[in-house]
């Protein structure tokens, strides 16, 4: 990304790219891939979504406003395929497969994005900037727009687009107290330095889904004829010794491991370790 001080439109959708991906690796802990890039010579807003949406799906627009000099707003355009896939990645980090709740989690993670950028803003131009959103028709055509493409390693999604109109121009250099020093890098440029996303709506309610938490002691794979062979008294090897940590499998993926404890009378796991999301990626059936 850039710190393009002769073009604030470019910073906002190459800011807001970057931010993006910092909220999507908080809530889903995997930051996919995210370019920025102005549209092909000649092409135009309306061609453009026209050309996306006939392809991906209706697109879901959001304008965002900001209490900065001539009144400046971003709209997001993702079409269906793009927002669904997005939420569904969130979704199925928190070990939930109800798609019903998609909509309503592509918005968080776009106004949680979007927040971010506010307050970017207010630093790059040195003012209070938090600003407020809500769904639009369509975005201005005479605006100026990018694309946002995003890839995961195994996926990559439809485009997202970003228009942006009334982004102003920076107060001179020479009126700051940075005046005849280097301008400092932008966010953008060395990691954007962002806050937790802060508790919402959608993921209260994610916290209260009830998952089934079971403990694996082992297993092992029989022929038929053996298990056939099975009578009361029968005892079954596992792949697992006695000093081994047993599974802690939540929604059928190992999510930890640990030691069988009793407590008053019943079994329980003792945790001794967290596995990765990486681990927990290979575990899934």
């Amino acid at each position: 990304m850039t710190a393009d001080r002769t073009n604030p439109a470019r910073w906002f959708a190459e800011e807001w790219t970057a931010l993006l991906g910092t909220v999507l690796e908080s809530l889903a802990g995997e930051r996919p891939k995210l370019t920025c890039t102005a549209p092909a010579a000649g092409a135009t807003l309306a061609a453009s979504s026209e050309e996306i949406g006939g392809k991906h799906g209706a697109l879901l627009w959001w304008q965002h406003r900001f209490p900065l000099p001539g009144e400046p707003s971003i709209w997001i355009g993702a079409p269906r395929n793009a927002w669904a896939q997005l939420a569904g990645r969130v979704l199925g980090a928190a070990g939930v497969e109800d798609d019903s709740q998609a909509r309503e989690t592509y918005l968080e993670i776009l106004q949680q994005s979007l927040g971010e950028l506010s307050r970017s803003a207010g630093r790059r131009w040195n003012c209070q900037a938090d600003g407020s959103g809500n769904e639009a028709a369509a975005a201005p055509a005479e605006a100026e727009f990018y694309i946002v493409d995003a890839a995961y390693p195994d996926a990559a999604l439809p485009p997202l687009m970003a228009v942006i109109a009334g982004a102003p121009q920076d107060p001179p250099l020479e009126g700051n107290s940075t005046a005849g020093k280097t301008p400092a890098a932008s966010p953008a440029a060395t990691g954007p330095e962002i806050r937790p996303p802060s508790p919402s709506r959608t993921f209260n309610l994610l916290m209260g889904v009830e998952l089934p938490v079971s403990v694996s002691f082992g297993h092992v794979q029989l022929p038929l004829r053996d298990v056939l062979k099975l009578t009361a008294g029968s005892i079954i090897e596992l792949n697992r010794t006695v000093d081994e940590p047993v599974e802690v499998i939540v929604n059928n993926c190992v999510v930890a491991h640990g030691e069988v404890v009793v407590v008053e009378g019943n079994y329980g796991v003792r945790i001794h370790r967290i596995v990765t999301r990486q681990e927990r990626l290979e575990t899934l059936p």
